[in-house]
């Protein structure tokens, strides 16, 4: 018998898994061409610090900005034109995000930098230094000072067809009742739905790392996701007398 989204919280502690990231990072364009490589083992060695693992890279080159921008260096607002534009894609743990943030935030050649969650196979970097631009505009308009820095988004879209595609997204055509797994109920539902997992095709292919997480910052901790990938794949294959036994020898979702 399903129990959704009434299954008590149990103090577990669990090994976070890693997630793929995305660094953009703009340096300033006084930076010596034979120092660029410098600059860019810096932050390879400060993901390497917390442990993260390289996947691939765009090696800092030379653009112009899409807005101005600036960075106080000794009480004084310089602002820039241009910038060396490079990016990084690693994978760590989501416990050692913050913390690597904070560190790299704290390079002196650099203006802006962006940490972005993406996924292995996608690189988010065609459009990322205006990406960039457009996310620090109004403190660049401002008269506060601006020592620029990082910031952790979600996964930005990446049809490039239309300005307007990330605040008017696609309709999704195919949506599956989720709430006929065991363990998700209605709020858990629609907080997956709004992390694009609408069908059982969706829920058997996303890892337990990335729904502990999901769940994690919605205050939802006490829910165990373990098995929603298997139940997923069993709806998906419309296995219903497999699901249905599966369900039966768990308790809220879980293995008892």
């Amino acid at each position: 018998m399903n129990n959704k989204d009434t299954q008590s919280s149990q103090d577990g502690v669990y090994t976070p898994e890693p997630r793929v990231y995305e660094l953009g990072y703009l340096l300033m364009p006084s930076v010596n061409e034979e120092n660029l490589e410098t600059e860019r083992d810096a932050l390879v060695a400060l993901i390497t610090k917390f442990k993260g693992i390289v996947i691939s890279e765009g090696q800092p080159q030379l653009i112009d900005l899409a807005y101005d921008m600036s960075k106080v260096i000794n009480n004084k607002k310089q602002t820039y034109t241009q910038a060396y534009f490079g990016w990084i894609k690693f994978d760590v743990t989501p416990d050692a995000i913050d913390s690597l943030i904070e560190e790299v935030e704290e390079g002196e050649s650099l203006i802006r930098s962006i940490m972005t969650k993406t996924v292995r196979e996608n690189t988010l970097t065609s459009d990322q230094p205006f990406k960039l631009a457009k996310l620090n505009k109004s403190l660049d308009d401002s008269d506060e000072e601006d020592f620029g820095g990082a910031e952790l988004v979600d996964e930005p879209d990446t049809d490039d067809s239309s300005e307007d595609s990330e605040e008017s997204p696609a309709p999704q055509s195919i949506s599956d009742d989720l709430t006929k797994i065991e363990g998700i109920g209605p709020v858990i539902a629609e907080l997956l739905n709004k992390k694009g997992i609408h069908t059982y095709a969706d829920l058997s292919s996303s890892k337990v790392g990335d729904l502990r997480d999901y769940l994690a910052d919605a205050g939802l901790s006490g829910h165990d996701p373990k098995t929603w990938s298997k139940q997923g794949t069993l709806a998906k294959n419309e296995k219903w007398d497999d699901l249905a036994k599966l369900q039966d020898e768990l308790i809220g979702g879980k293995e008892a």
